[in-house]
């Protein structure tokens, strides 16, 4: 017995418990009204699953939604109405409730009403059916997962190849696939990465050449093409392309030459754009706290793109660079770090930029390492910085 003054656990609520003692009084009827080893009356067998379908409408989730969902299937058996069976189980497999138990035993009750309705040549249509769908669906939940943020690139690459042998055998999926491990590597830029990504995306035109992925890897390939041309060559290995900014704080020139020696990160960005903002609180800030002092140059490259003044970037940055608490200390703010304008995005053009956060990181000789999305080579950066800064990740 519970106190009054508490909530019993074990006792169903009275609206759930009311539904719970109208089915268990429907189930009397129909055992009262069935004799021994006779027939259930089917107007009975309708009431009792009736009773619970009632209780899973109201409560879907409920401790005795299991219960009621394998009366109703046992039920219907009786009732022998397959028509039922899969109006009642697709209704189900609409919902989000099913156990995995449950959704098997499902499954191959729907199968078996099919086979008798229409005959096993549609069960075995409709269970291939099935069996695509959800192969579409795992490989289009492989994709979405490659693009996290905070993946590093052989992350992306090693989920997305997971995903192109999942589609193996569907050439609609297997195309999208492809086009996506092309994006992944023109984002790293190399001429190597580059003749890669161009014959995926081959494959990938010649499987269905109107798939999402396919037509956006194909327009950025040729648009990085139109970008690069006659802009020197940015991949890895490659100079720098040098240029000479103004510090937006003090407005003296900041020369990427003179930052020779240090391993440079270059990050192209904008106030209004979230990612780049994303990128500087959940990255570059613990980046330059911890490896400024041992060889490590976060110059922020602000963009002209949509109009964004100097001052605007001045003003964004002096707010954010307020001391701040972090945890029980008090610290210095956490994008503190050099930022210079590009007013004309010439600079931006040089490097190929066609969306932002981009990052470019140089070595202490001046030599691009990586360039592409800056969420995308978050974790290929730590790792070259640790290795390079002289500081060891704790």
């Amino acid at each position: 017995m519970c106190p009054a003054t508490t909530l019993c656990q074990d006792e169903p609520p009275a609206a759930e418990a009311a539904l719970i003692d109208a089915a268990e009084a429907a189930r009397q009827r129909l055992i009262d009204a069935t004799p021994t080893g006779g027939t259930a009356p089917p107007e009975l067998l309708r009431a009792f699953a009736d009773a619970w379908e009632a209780y899973l409408a109201e409560f879907p989730k409920g401790d005795r939604a299991p219960q009621a969902r394998s009366t109703i299937l046992s039920c219907l058996m009786r009732l022998d109405d397959p028509a039922l069976v899969v109006q009642t189980v697709d209704r189900w497999f609409a919902g989000d409730s099913l156990t995995p138990p449950e959704f098997d035993r499902a499954l191959k009750m729907r199968f078996a009403a099919v086979e008798r309705l229409r005959g096993p040549e549609a069960a075995l249509s409709e269970a291939d059916a099935a069996i695509r769908a959800a192969q579409e669906k795992h490989v289009r939940l492989l994709l979405a997962k490659s693009a996290i943020s905070g993946l590093s690139t052989a992350q992306r690459l090693a989920i997305i190849d997971e995903a192109i042998r999942a589609s193996s055998d569907v050439a609609a999926l297997r195309a999208e696939s492809l086009a996506s491990k092309a994006l992944v590597l023109m984002e790293q830029g190399g001429e190597e990465r580059a003749a890669e990504a161009r014959k995926l995306l081959d494959e990938a035109r010649g499987l269905d050449p109107r798939a999402p992925s396919v037509t956006r890897a194909h327009m950025q390939m040729r648009s990085r093409a139109e970008a690069l041309e006659g802009q020197g060559d940015i991949a890895p290995g490659k100079a720098a392309p040098v240029f000479a900014l103004n510090n937006i704080r003090t407005n003296e020139v900041v020369k990427l030459e003179d930052l020779r020696g240090r391993v440079v990160l270059l990050d192209f960005w904008a106030t209004w754009c979230g990612p780049c903002l994303s990128l500087m609180d959940s990255f570059l800030a613990d980046l330059h706290r911890d490896y400024a002092d041992h060889g490590l140059v976060i110059v922020g490259v602000g963009t002209n793109w949509r109009g964004e003044t100097a001052a605007k970037q001045l003003e964004w940055a002096e707010a954010k660079d307020q001391p701040i608490l972090r945890g029980s200390q008090r610290t210095r703010g956490e994008c503190n770090w050099l930022k210079v304008h590009d007013p004309t995005n010439e600079v931006a053009q040089t490097y190929g930029v066609e969306g932002i956060p981009f990052c470019v990181l140089i070595d202490k000789d001046g030599k691009i390492v990586y360039a592409g999305n800056g969420h995308a080579l978050k974790a290929d950066v730590l790792k070259y910085v640790q290795e390079h800064c002289g500081k060891s990740e704790n």
